[in-house]
């Protein structure tokens, strides 16, 4: 499905662009205020198989843009003297007049300012265009130093949106029902629901099909495949999280735990198991399949030496001429008189 997604758009210039621009907008903005609306951090592996969460975050936020609260980025809203101005230039000097007084005043949200200017006699609220909230709204302001680009793509996300759409579907067919001569007419049956689709989007959906055909044919009549190595990702996966409490990454008797991954572990499932399989039985098959393991191997051959390295027989302490006597490795001194007077010597 990468693959597919990978060829459709390689030459569509807007799908590169965002990529781009979203790749170069995470490290700007990752340690702001902006940080919880970035896009996600894009894979330097397998990209194409996770390109529906750029998409979907695209559209969440735009969905935010058009709500019009900011409050959230914390700046608050000020009807300041160029909005005031951007009224006059619309609605009239006259009209506007007595809202003079308000400028320089703060408001938490988008409504608060506009209960204030309704009181100070503003009509027509419903007019104020997005030329007057940039210039009165600081949240949306800085909400549109970074994310004023993701405007020009609202006319793509709905072709982006099919086209994904369309993949997930095909995707989630051939993982649930498998690869068979009979999964064509499955599959088709399911993309009925996502009609009517954009041209490009059609001409990728007809492609798929055409693939799906082509694989489907190869198989033997009555005969099911896997389509997808999901799950034994998923299994060994599995085994991962529990090989992780080893001391040695390796593959021991913890395999065993494989096939209870895949099994439904009833209550009459576990009685037979346990009554028909001793330890014993486990036991020995580890020996003969596995061996010994790499932690019992390196505790034998790492294990500490019960001898000391220098046995009291073999340290010679000797006085030699100098008047010193030692190991050889340490010398110390031999009084001959007291070191106190208080104190004989034998």
């Amino acid at each position: 499905m990468a693959t597919q997604l990978q060829a459709h758009w390689r030459a569509h210039a807007p799908w590169h662009a965002f990529l781009q621009q979203a790749g170069t907008t995470l490290p700007r903005f990752q340690q702001t205020d902006l940080a919880f609306l970035l896009p996600p951090r894009q894979r330097t592996k397998a990209r194409y198989m996770a390109l529906d969460d750029h998409v979907g975050w695209a559209r969440h936020l735009l969905d935010y843009h058009d709500r019009g609260d900011f409050s959230l980025i914390g700046r608050a809203c000020v009807f300041s003297a160029d909005a005031w101005a951007r009224l006059c230039a619309v609605q009239g000097k006259r009209r506007v007049a007595p809202l003079r007084v308000l400028i320089g005043q703060r408001y938490d949200t988008r409504a608060a300012l506009c209960a204030a200017l309704c009181a100070h006699g503003a009509r027509a609220l419903d007019d104020l265009d997005d030329a007057f909230w940039r210039l009165a709204d600081r949240g949306y302001a800085r909400f549109l130093e970074a994310f004023d680009w993701v405007l020009a793509y609202r006319q793509h996300l709905p072709e982006w949106t099919q086209t994904m759409a369309v993949a997930k579907t095909v995707q989630s067919v051939l993982k649930t029902h498998g690869l068979s001569r009979t999964i064509p007419a499955a599959v088709r049956a399911e993309l009925i629901a996502h009609a009517p689709l954009a041209a490009p989007v059609a001409d990728f959906r007809a492609r798929l099909l055409e693939h799906v055909d082509r694989e489907a044919a190869k198989l033997p009549e009555g005969v099911t495949w896997l389509a997808s190595s999901d799950i034994i990702e998923s299994v060994f996966g599995h085994y991962k999280s529990f090989a992780a409490r080893s001391p040695l990454k390796e593959v021991g008797r913890l395999v065993l735990l494989i096939p209870a991954f895949l099994s439904d572990l009833s209550a009459p499932v576990i009685h037979d198991a346990l009554a028909s399989v001793r330890t014993l039985d486990v036991e020995q098959w580890v020996e003969q399949q596995l061996g010994t393991s790499m932690l019992a191997r390196r505790r034998r051959a790492l294990r500490v030496c019960e001898k000391p390295l220098f046995s009291p027989a073999s340290q010679k302490i000797a006085i030699d001429k100098s008047g010193t006597y030692g190991d050889g490795f340490f010398r110390l001194p031999v009084f001959s008189q007291p070191l106190r007077p208080d104190i004989k010597t034998a």
